[in-house]
């Protein structure tokens, strides 16, 4: 049963790798066969109009691909795997927009691209503003390809578009499925990279300061970072998480506190605040963010609270053991 079992899944094929339809090609030997209408003796043989007859197809009409010639796959799509890209309008590229202010996008790119391909042991070679690549990412060595990298100064964008090199462009179809398929190969390591970098980010120690003047804390990150690290947080701190809304920055909370020996294995300053609701509110200022106190009817909370809420939080941001 075992064998048999293998020898079915090894007669099936993919759909997506499949380029024949999976029926007969006998009709393309077919010819249309017709009898004259007989007429019975004594009857006259109607009029017949000619205007719908059906004429003899030409050589230019039947050079075009059929029957097993024909690639009945799906073009494959260039998808937009990155957060913040999108797909160029006449579908051959993507933009990747400008979010890090430490390097130029171009600089960030070229060394994605470099990345990818050394992960992938592809032979490559840089070329001007662009680079040539073999297929081996997609599993045809053999195939060759051309990058190039177009900025956008206004868009404070970057297009990456992909070609087909050599001889292997016959098909219009397959030199598109290459083409996109290698674009998506190099989305996926590149998001992977970034999905890296940010994990190692977010581990890192964040600076958080009181600003008694204005009654709120300032988190020297951005929005994103810093509401990770609360929501992560404040659970280990003794404050159970009643509802939370990302998108309008606020969180409820119920302090119930932690023991004294709870404070002191995690090596925080104890937080001696009282045991009520509060809600807890993330401001975005760009480059770092802000967090303020209230209680459960949205009264700031006195100056004494909110020092001694920076006093431990401002030690369990630089933490890095606590979000693990």
């Amino acid at each position: 049963m075992g064998l048999l079992a293998l020898s079915v899944l090894a007669g099936c094929s993919n759909p997506e790798t499949r380029a024949q339809a999976n029926r007969g090609f006998e009709y393309q030997n077919a010819t249309l066969r017709t009898t004259p209408l007989l007429i019975p003796g004594g009857l006259e043989a109607p009029n017949f109009n000619n205007e719908y007859v059906i004429p003899k197809p030409t050589d230019a009409a039947v050079s075009g691909v059929v029957g097993k010639d024909m690639d009945i796959r799906p073009p494959t799509q260039v998808l937009p795997l990155v957060r913040g890209t999108e797909v160029l309008d006449n579908g051959s590229g993507l933009w990747f927009y400008q979010q890090r202010l430490d390097q130029p996008l171009e600089q960030e790119l070229n060394q994605a691209l470099k990345a990818f391909f050394e992960g992938q042991k592809a032979e490559y070679s840089q070329v001007g503003q662009g680079w040539r690549s073999d297929g081996k990412a997609i599993g045809n060595a053999n195939q060759q390809f051309s990058w190039q990298l177009l900025p956008d100064e206004v868009r404070r964008a970057v297009a990456v578009q992909v070609s087909v090199s050599g001889e292997n462009t016959a098909l219009a179809q397959d030199k598109q499925r290459a083409e996109a398929s290698m674009l998506n190969a190099f989305s996926l390591s590149y998001q992977r990279e970034l999905t890296q970098q940010q994990n190692l980010l977010d581990r890192s120690p964040i600076k958080l300061t009181l600003d008694q003047a204005q009654g709120r804390l300032l988190v020297a990150e951005g929005y994103d970072r810093s509401w990770k690290r609360l929501v992560t947080l404040l659970p280990k701190l003794g404050f159970d998480l009643t509802n939370r809304q990302q998108a309008l920055g606020y969180v409820d909370v119920e302090f119930d506190g932690l023991s004294k020996g709870k404070w002191g294995d995690l090596g925080l300053p104890m937080l001696d605040i009282p045991e009520q609701q509060y809600r807890i509110q993330l401001g975005d200022l760009g480059e770092q963010s802000s967090i303020t106190l209230s209680d459960k009817n949205k009264t700031p909370v006195s100056a004494d609270i909110l020092s001694k809420v920076a006093t431990t939080f401002s030690e369990a941001f630089q933490r890095t053991d606590l979000i693990r």
